[in-house]
């Protein structure tokens, strides 16, 4: 049984790494990326930004995963593991599924997308790629991000339907 002191330190660890994780996700989908967009040669600027908001979004998320399995199994309404006869739990399974999308895209981004970005940029100041090459993938991790954007106001939706339930 959890007590109540460490189910609230869990809410309140839980709502500080979702404000990082999906605060940064907003600020780079509505601040970063269009900002930098707009100047030539930015994608070193947005590898830097990305380089280091990647290890503090990976955290957050650890925190998130940690301190969800808390809740989740503190919940009244939790009623076993893969047990979704209530409709808590298909919430809480779209909020999980949702969220291991922004997992997916984010893994895409970082593993595939963003090497693509730098090799680009490296045979671009070397005058063996075009500036239009540069302009299509960053308009590509630009869509990345919305989609991101999206996916984590669907997590934070669902979790509203979770919490009025």
């Amino acid at each position: 049984m959890v007590t109540p002191q460490w189910l609230a330190t869990s809410y309140l660890v839980h709502m500080i790494a979702t404000v990082v994780w999906i605060g940064g996700i907003v600020f780079m989908a509505l601040v970063v990326t269009p900002a930098l967009e707009r100047e030539p040669g930015s994608s070193r600027a947005l590898s830097a930004i990305q380089s280091r908001f990647r290890p503090i979004a990976n955290l957050s998320l650890v925190v998130l995963i940690v301190t969800g399995m808390v809740q989740l199994t503190a919940n009244s309404n939790y009623v076993g593991f893969l047990n979704f006869s209530n409709t808590w739990a298909r919430v809480i399974l779209l909020k999980h599924i949702t969220v291991g999308g922004m997992i997916v895209t984010a893994l895409y981004m970082n593993l595939v997308l963003q090497p693509d970005i730098n090799r680009t940029a490296m045979r671009l100041a070397s005058g063996k790629a075009k500036p239009e090459d540069t302009a299509a993938l960053a308009r590509r991790q630009s869509q990345l991000t919305q989609i991101n954007m999206a996916l984590s106001i669907f997590v934070l939706l669902f979790t509203a339907i979770a919490r009025a339930q």
